[in-house]
C-alpha cells in the first residue's frame, strides 16, 4: 500500500480508551455525509467478520466546523483541519467551553451523539446508526430536538438522562474533546480511521478517506502481527435483518458481496416466507424483519 492509503502517525492512544481487545479503531465520520453512511456499512461488515480483534470509538466530525462562518468567529480553535501540531500525545481538554449555546444548532446532532455516548459505548454506536437512518432513509431533520429525542427512544436508552445530558455542558465538553482528538490526529479527510494496537505508547496507522474493504483487513493483519486472521462467517440473511431496524439492498450487497439482482431474489424469498417486509417511503425502499 502507498502513503495515500495509510501512513504512520506519532499519536498516542489515550489510556482511558483502552479495551481488552488488542486493536482499537478511532473512526472519524460526519453523520450527515453520504460517504460516511456507506463507510458505516463497510465497518459493520468488518465487525461481523473480524470484530473479535478490535473495538471502535466513533468521533463525529461535522463539516460545519470548517465553514467560513465559524472560521471567521473562531479562527484559532477551528483551523485544526490544516494545523500542524508539535505534540500528539496526552490528549487533554481544558475547562473552557468555546461553543456558545446560540451556536449549537447547526451541529446539534453531534452533541446528541455525545449525550448518548454518556450512557455507554454501545448506546453511542446504536444512536449513530439510528441517526443516519433517520437522515438518509427517512429524510428527517436531525437538528430538531424532537427528532433527536425520538431517536433516543427508539434505541431504548434512558430518555430522561439523555435529555438532561443533551442540554448540559457535559455533552458539549465531550464534543470539544472530539475536536481536540481530531486536531491531534491530523484528520483532514472524512471518513478516516486510526488503528492502534494494545501498546498505548506506539504509533497508530491512519487510513484517510474511504478505501477498499481489503485495505482495512490488511492493516488489521499487520497490526495484530498474525500470518492469517480468522474470518467469521456472516450471519444468515434473515438473522442479520432481524437485528437491524431496517436495511437497504445497497447495504446488504456490500455486506454479503452480492449483486443487487441476487439480493433482490433472496429478499423476495424471505418476503414470501413472511420473515421480511418491504417498505417504500418517498424515494427510498428498505426492508424490515417481521416480528
Amino acid at each position: 500500500m502507498n502513503d495515500k492509503q495509510y501512513k504512520n502517525e506519532s499519536i498516542t492512544l489515550p489510556e482511558q480508551n483502552c479495551t481488552k481487545k488488542s486493536i482499537e479503531l478511532y473512526v472519524f465520520i460526519d453523520p450527515l455525509c453520504r460517504n460516511c453512511w456507506d463507510f458505516s456499512t463497510l465497518l459493520k461488515k468488518f465487525h461481523l467478520e473480524y470484530g473479535q480483534y478490535f473495538s471502535s470509538t466513533y468521533i463525529p466530525v461535522n463539516r460545519y466546523y470548517t465553514t467560513k462562518k465559524l472560521l471567521d468567529k473562531r479562527p484559532s480553535q477551528l483551523s485544526f483541519v490544516w494545523e500542524k501540531t508539535a505534540s500528539r500525545s496526552d490528549i487533554l481538554c481544558d475547562d473552557h467551553l468555546w461553543i456558545d449555546n446560540k451556536e449549537l444548532y447547526p451541529y446539534y446532532s453531534a452533541v446528541a451523539l455525545k449525550a448518548a455516548e454518556l450512557q455507554g459505548r454501545v448506546a453511542g454506536v446504536n444512536y449513530l446508526k439510528k441517526l443516519q437512518e433517520y437522515y438518509f432513509l427517512m429524510d428527517l431533520d436531525i437538528t430538531e430536538q424532537e427528532v433527536l429525542i425520538q431517536c433516543a427512544k427508539d434505541i431504548n436508552i434512558d430518555v430522561k438522562e439523555f435529555i438532561e445530558d443533551l442540554n448540559s455542558t457535559h455533552s458539549i465538553k465531550a464534543l470539544q474533546c472530539d475536536i481536540k482528538v481530531t486536531k491531534e490526529m491530523h484528520v483532514t479527510e472524512i471518513p478516516s480511521v486510526v488503528f492502534f494496537n494494545e501498546n498505548i505508547e506506539e504509533e497508530g496507522l491512519k487510513v484517510s478517506g474511504f478505501e477498499s474493504y481489503q485495505t482495512y483487513v490488511k492493516i488489521l493483519k499487520l497490526m495484530t502481527n498474525k500470518e492469517e486472521l480468522e474470518k467469521r462467517e456472516l450471519p444468515d440473511l434473515a438473522e442479520f435483518i432481524k437485528f437491524q431496524p431496517f436495511v437497504t439492498i445497497r447495504e446488504l450487497c456490500t455486506i454479503y458481496e452480492q449483486s443487487s439482482q441476487c439480493m433482490e431474489l433472496e429478499l423476495k424469498k424471505l418476503i414470501l416466507r413472511r420473515k421480511v417486509k418491504k417498505i417504500v417511503q418517498k424515494d427510498n425502499t428498505y426492508y424490515q424483519y417481521v416480528v
